[in-house]
């Protein structure tokens, strides 16, 4: 099953490896384009044209990477926290989720109890 879900992860993590050499190359052929268009001014309108598709297709790349969210920067173990995390959210997604994991809402819900007995403890002393 681990082997699986790592194969997965993965998967996406390559994914997001690929957004960023797509994105080195686009950068470079912008420029390119950019110079060209300075240089042969007659023509600068045509050169300019294929940066918004790539700019399009950065996009799509981006949203099948990463989805809505924003990540947090990247550290040089990135690769393998990527993996990780991708592991752990395919495992909590899977109909077959260990029961030794709890679910992040369950995680939640003992910290507010525990910090409610807390309160009632600490007003009670008070009282």
């Amino acid at each position: 099953m681990d082997e699986e879900l790592r194969k997965k992860a993965k998967k996406k993590v390559d994914a997001k490896m690929s957004f960023y050499t797509t994105l080195i190359v686009f950068t470079f052929t912008a420029v390119i384009l950019l110079i060209l268009t300075l240089i042969i001014p007659g023509i600068g309108f045509w050169l300019l044209l294929p940066i918004p598709a790539l700019v399009m297709v950065l996009g799509v790349l981006y949203l099948n990477a990463f989805g809505y969210n924003l990540n947090k920067p990247y550290t040089a173990d990135w690769k393998e926290e990527e993996i990780q995390k991708e592991m752990l959210r395919l495992r909590q997604q899977s109909p077959a989720a260990d029961a030794k994991a709890p679910a992040k809402d369950e995680t939640m819900e003992l910290k507010e109890l525990e910090t409610l007995k807390e309160r009632a403890n600490w007003e009670e002393d008070i009282v």
